[in-house]
């Protein structure tokens, strides 16, 4: 099968992620796979092999950081022309059966309805972003605006599209029904989030030793510091924390208010938190498989049902989670059915502290959440098991 895999970010393919894994898990599988995704900093314009897979790296605006919303907006609307003509142009000759794309950005949408009619191919869409319920709820515009009404369009012309939808969770695919009763019809399915086995390759003492955790119980958050992901949950714990010295939180990761959080830390004199820029995977990874409890943080005004990809680092590294999460989202059940942590409402810090003791007090629970969570990924969210999910559908 010839297969198209449509992304608006992502790695070189010989780097370990949710979505590199599953595109070279087609192609050890014998299919003829071909990428096509925005350049990064470490790629040219062009056909790039990537792990011995053809990838389009195209030129377009910078579709996320360091913009305002407006200008975010409008390079996301030109993102459209950009790909479609970069598609056109080094894949005019190509056949393709199959088009697999991320939800992600609603503009989308009308990339895979044009390329759908151009290669008269399937369409698999991976949904588990939706933009306007979420930005209504946080405040970023009305819901009877204009526009919001572009993004619900193009949120029903990409669902429409789609011959297979596949999302994280039950919760996901019953929040897609709830609007769209009809997307029962384009065979909506849960398909877990997957990511191969990660490989440390550094000791875990020196990195204990190089950022000074010897003899600390570490609770580690990795990832995305934004509204979505409201840190002042996190904030809040160490604050209810600090007469435990040997718990240290360890924070990893960026956003436009990080330097705010940062010097409220500051002034709360909060000793207890450690602040550390994106690392070098192999480096992150190695602190993640020293650390004792991975944290996952919600903003309470969420209004999607939620999966955090960092779960799957989480529990392929027996981490046992700690959650605060919103109450539109199934998270909470996600970890009861998975056995690999607790959870808490966001603003909840009481529960919130409760969960990270009980963890800290009883290093067999500590074990046995971890070994549930590994035991969870390891049965459903390996890039085989997604694999066999889609073919399945596909078949």
């Amino acid at each position: 099968m010839n297969i198209l895999f449509l992304y608006v970010s992502l790695p070189h393919l010989s780097e370990s992620g949710v979505f590199s894994d599953l595109i070279r898990e087609f192609a050890k599988r014998g299919h003829l796979v071909k990428v096509a995704v925005p350049m990064n900093k470490d790629s040219v314009e062009g056909i790039n092999i990537e792990s011995g897979i053809e990838v389009l790296r195209f030129k377009t605006d910078q579709l996320a950081r360091n913009k305002s919303n407006i200008q975010k907006g409008i390079a996301f609307i030109k993102f459209i022309f950009q790909s479609l003509h970069a598609i056109k142009k080094h894949f005019r000759r190509q056949k393709f059966d199959l088009i697999i794309a991320h939800s992600f950005p609603p503009e989308m949408s009308i990339v895979v309805k044009s390329l759908k009619r151009k290669y008269k191919a399937k369409f698999y869409l991976m949904l588990c972003e939706y933009v306007w319920q979420d930005s209504v709820s946080l405040g970023f515009f009305k819901e009877n605006s204009i526009i919001c009404k572009y993004y619900q369009w193009l949120e029903r012309m990409i669902i429409k599209s789609a011959d297979y939808i596949g999302s994280p969770s039950q919760g996901n695919v019953d929040f897609t029904l709830k609007y769209y009763p009809w997307a029962k019809n384009h065979n909506i399915h849960i398909l877990h989030y997957s990511q191969a086995p990660i490989q440390i390759k550094l000791k875990g003492e020196e990195i204990k030793k190089k950022y000074s955790l010897e003899n600390r119980f570490i609770a580690i958050y990795g990832g995305n510091m934004t509204i979505a992901q409201k840190i002042e949950n996190v904030i809040d714990l160490a604050k209810a924390c600090i007469d435990y010295p040997d718990i240290v939180f360890l924070l990893l990761g960026r956003g436009p208010q990080i330097e705010m959080i940062k010097k409220n830390v500051k002034i709360k004199n909060l000793n207890n938190i450690i602040f550390l820029d994106f690392l070098p995977k192999d480096e992150y990874n190695a602190l993640l498989s020293v650390s004792d409890v991975g944290i996952v943080s919600l903003n309470e005004k969420m209004a999607v049902p939620n999966i955090p990809s960092k779960t799957l680092s989480y529990f392929s590294l027996s981490k046992p989670i700690i959650a605060s999460i919103d109450r539109n989202t199934d998270y909470g059940r996600y970890l009861e059915i998975s056995g690999g942590g607790l959870w808490s409402y966001a603003g909840d810090t009481t529960i919130f502290k409760e969960n990270l003791l009980t963890l800290y007090q009883n290093p067999e629970l500590l074990k046995s959440m971890g070994e549930s969570g590994y035991r969870f990924y390891r049965e459903n969210m390996l890039p085989e098991k997604t694999y066999q999910t889609i073919t399945d559908f596909l078949n």
